[in-house]
């Protein structure tokens, strides 16, 4: 089965569902789970390669700074509309929906992006209408003196005041949250001669 090919079986029996489940509602500052080794690291690294023939544009004000493709829906690489029907399959969804108690469509969307030396990405919640579950899957390893990693703050009133929580991205790693008024995180400012190197998007309901 296709699944098996890409995603770690470790994280699929009924104990290791519920466990996630409840990780996922009570972990702060706002619902996520981050989840290492998620996807195959063979298929990280064709996905990488995959990536080297889309086309990214620079993304530049005053909130963010970074390069992003278009709407990766659209592609004709064949390695990314494989990873495509991964994540956007019946079997996947439904694993989303117990962990989450979220209602998720098969609607996805998604894109990939790199930043690079004093790129970043200020504080915001991914409130559009639709979303429900945010998702980046990092592509490679970054150490904490490179910057770039993701930031979770904690809210009062519905505004953030202070950070809660930092990810390091490392390759393989699968990170979800709920978009809510609450959801607000960043991207800490790339701070070295490297690049990170993600596939982000949204699940709808």
């Amino acid at each position: 089965m296709i699944l098996n090919n890409w995603l770690n079986p470790e994280y699929w029996s009924e104990e290791k569902i519920k466990k996630l489940h409840d990780s996922f509602l009570t972990n702060l500052p706002f619902p996520h789970l981050e989840l290492p080794h998620f996807v195959n690291q063979k298929r990280i690294i064709k996905l990488l390669q995959s990536l080297t023939k889309e086309k990214f544009q620079s993304k530049q004000a005053d909130l963010f700074q970074f390069s992003q493709t278009a709407d990766l829906l659209h592609t004709n690489n064949k390695m990314i509309q494989e990873f495509i029907s991964v994540w956007s399959s019946p079997k996947l969804i439904e694993y989303l929906k117990k962990i989450t108690d979220l209602k998720i469509s098969g609607k996805i969307d998604l894109f990939a992006s790199i930043y690079q030396d004093t790129d970043f990405l200020l504080p915001h919640d991914d409130q559009i209408q639709g979303r429900m579950i945010a998702f980046m899957l990092y592509l490679n390893d970054l150490q904490e003196k490179d910057g770039g990693a993701l930031a979770f703050y904690k809210c009062k009133n519905k505004n953030p005041y202070r950070i809660s929580k930092m990810i390091i991205p490392k390759a393989g790693t699968l990170v979800f949250f709920e978009v809510s008024p609450l959801s607000f995180h960043r991207v800490e400012e790339v701070l070295t001669d490297t690049q990170r190197i993600t596939l982000s998007g949204w699940f709808y309901g």
